[in-house]
């Protein structure tokens, strides 16, 4: 079986949205997967749901606890969204210490595409394969970190991981100690971190297979074209404020979990109206865009 490592918190409702991208994946695969749930905090009930999930695709699920002094020792950084569990997924290497391969994936993704596509994508002897961010959020990370333009910039939401050499070269070990530095500054935390380790050590896949908002707002694939939705930010589908086009999706399978029946968070008029008024002038931004480029 082929190896899918997710990391969880499950603060914030976590739990039923890791079940609706395990439900994504699993309903959207060939073959049968043997998934590994590493965990700070999680509630026997959303294990129970998360093993009916799985079991009714025939694939195998671990639980792997990770202590909160480990991650207690890191740094999130400023104005972010994200917890200290992102920094879970630095210990993946030793954690599945008998595991070749892995494919990482955050829990606010949607899988549309069998996942042995990119499972098996051909590292050609770099240690991990990622998929870059937009060419604008690209730019303003390397600038923020202050290194050079000519690089380029991956999201780490989305990794296969060559799990052996990673053991054999200790970095994502390297990494653990960038992290822990305290004069680092690191906004976008490990993925920040990661970025800078592994320079010149990844091999990069089609934007289709991470699919960001900023990858979405310079290219125009369709539904059937993308292989994994990234909903990437602090506003998620699960939010009446979110209004990515494919928020539709994740409610979708949603509502094929155990957890069917929730309703969106933070839902209220002046929201409602707000939203609606981004994708008005979303829209309209784009028309003028198409627009200009026909001159």
């Amino acid at each position: 079986m082929k190896n899918l490592v997710l990391i969880i918190n499950e603060k914030n409702s976590y739990g039923r949205h890791l079940g609706t991208t395990l439900l994504s994946i699993l309903k959207n695969s060939k073959e049968k997967w043997n998934i590994f749930i590493i965990y700070e905090n999680l509630s026997e009930e959303t294990k129970v749901k998360l093993n009916t999930i799985v079991k009714s695709h025939s694939s195998n699920i671990n639980y792997l606890e990770i202590s909160k002094s480990d991650l207690d020792r890191f740094k999130v950084g400023k104005g972010t969204h994200l917890s200290s569990i992102v920094f879970a997924r630095l210990f993946i290497p030793e954690l599945l210490k008998s595991e070749e391969k892995a494919i990482y994936l955050d829990c606010d993704v949607i899988v549309l595409k069998p996942l042995e596509s990119l499972y098996e994508m051909d590292l050609k002897d770099k240690s991990i394969g990622v998929i870059l961010d937009g060419k604008k959020d690209q730019k303003s990370s390397l600038s923020r970190l202050n290194l050079s333009l000519d690089r380029t910039y991956f999201n780490a939401g989305v990794m296969i991981m060559d799990l052996k050499r990673l053991r054999e070269n200790s970095k994502f070990l390297q990494t653990i100690d960038y992290c822990l530095n305290p004069d680092r500054e690191l906004q976008l935390n490990e993925q920040d971190a990661l970025n800078i380790i592994f320079e010149n050590d990844y091999m990069i896949n089609d934007i289709i297979w991470n699919y960001t908002h900023g990858n979405s707002e310079e290219n125009s694939y369709t539904e059937n074209e993308i292989g994994i939705i990234h909903f990437t930010g602090d506003v998620k589908p699960w939010d009446c404020r979110s209004y990515s086009p494919y928020k539709d999706l994740y409610w979708k399978y949603l509502n094929e979990t155990p957890w069917k029946g929730f309703e969106e968070e933070n839902k209220t008029l002046k929201n409602i109206l707000k939203r609606e008024l981004v994708k008005f002038k979303l829209k309209t931004r784009k028309i003028r865009y198409a627009l200009k480029g026909k001159k």
